[in-house]
């Protein structure tokens, strides 16, 4: 059918044309953001008109997929632009709107002075509407992308601070848990207390378990396995503090503490060590 052919040309034609009515369709913060920014406006019209040219060649060829590749590289790239920029999502999305509102203005501009079979401009939207959903999927996906970024930094940032290794002496630290232990903190925990006793040469380590309320088999087997790294690189650790319904617990799960010092309290293993240095 010539007529999609000729809307297809229509809107390569004019892609420059329709780029430029964009700022007149978004909202006014999002334009003086774009205005504000580095970015060349000339540079940003021709990027957008790349993808209503896109929507050109879809048309003339009558099938979306011929130029899906394309698309999504020019989404990708997109997306990950308007995130460095900090663009709201809400915001950003608002311009495959504006694409898809722009593009259909030339078409019936055009089918205004020409003769089209409404079954052909049926067509047009069902060649349209699913470039257009996937550019904003896989733009979204940058986001989401970002986003988990940012949780799993915070996430790491709130792990380091979960494993604060300090320094009692030049040769003694402590490690107070504090909170839920789970296999994840768990496994946190060994890297980040090894770490930690290398980087202060401490010998010994004392784990205060008194801010811990539950524990499980897996738990009590990665504090062995705590206890266990530690004396490899040469520090002896010490549990102390474990609570009365924890020791419980350890005991009914079968958590084997042998060959590990365990100690009522804190005050306890201060005690210890200060009769053990004045001997």
């Amino acid at each position: 059918m010539q007529s999609l052919k000729d809307i297809g040309q229509e809107v390569i034609n004019k892609k420059l044309e329709i780029t430029k009515q964009f700022n007149g369709l978004l909202e006014e913060g999002y334009v003086k953001r774009l205005k504000a920014s580095q970015h060349d406006l000339d540079a940003v019209n021709e990027w957008r008109s790349n993808l209503i040219g896109f929507l050109g060649e879809a048309i003339m060829e009558r099938n979306p997929e011929s130029v899906e590749e394309k698309v999504a590289e020019w989404a990708k790239a997109t997306g990950e632009g308007a995130v460095e920029s900090q663009l709201p999502l809400d915001k950003a999305l608002k311009t495959i709107s504006a694409y898809r509102s722009l593009t259909w203005k030339v078409i019936k501009e055009y089918v205004k002075t020409n003769s089209v079979d409404p079954m052909e401009l049926i067509e047009v939207s069902d060649i349209i509407d699913p470039i257009l959903d996937n550019a904003a999927s896989i733009f979204s996906a940058s986001y989401v992308k970002d986003h988990k970024r940012s949780l799993d930094l915070a996430k790491e940032a709130i792990q380091e601070l979960s494993v604060p290794v300090i320094a009692l002496t030049k040769e003694v630290a402590i490690l107070p848990l504090i909170g839920e232990l789970d296999t994840y903190r768990s496994k946190v925990l060994i890297e980040k207390s090894l770490q930690k006793c290398s980087e202060l040469k401490v010998n010994t380590l004392i784990v205060d378990m008194s801010g811990v309320a539950i524990i499980d088999t897996m738990v009590g087997h990665e504090i062995f396995q705590v206890v266990k790294a530690l004396n490899l690189i040469g520090v002896k650790a010490i549990l102390t503090g474990l609570r009365p319904e924890i020791a419980q617990s350890v005991v009914q799960l079968g958590v084997s503490f042998a060959n590990i010092q365990v100690m009522s309290n804190l005050q306890a293993v201060i005690s210890q060590m200060s009769i053990e240095n004045s001997i």
